[in-house]
């Protein structure tokens, strides 16, 4: 089962969603992520998508959501991101 949080900054001025899907390692530390946009859970690869609809909502300021947003990689596919090889 993937780690993931739904981190939710305010919507920007035009009032466009600010919302991310985070994906965590075993350790704690965030290893990718996928901006929502207007896409829900399918802004997810496939294989995690499931754990992306019922994950855990984060509030946060528009700061952090812009630098996770910005740092992350949202890779296309499960097997791209680091640990999932194996899913290839």
């Amino acid at each position: 089962m993937a780690n993931i949080l739904h981190i939710c900054a305010k919507n920007d001025n035009d009032g466009n969603p600010r919302r991310l899907f985070v994906m965590s390692n075993e350790e704690g530390r965030f290893i990718a992520a996928w901006d929502e946009g207007y896409k829900g859970s399918d802004a997810v690869p496939g294989d995690f998508r499931k754990d992306a609809y019922l994950s855990q909502r984060l509030d946060v300021p528009v700061a952090q959501y812009n630098k996770l947003r910005r740092t992350l990689p949202s890779p296309a596919y499960a097997y791209q991101v680091e640990g999932y090889s194996h899913l290839r």
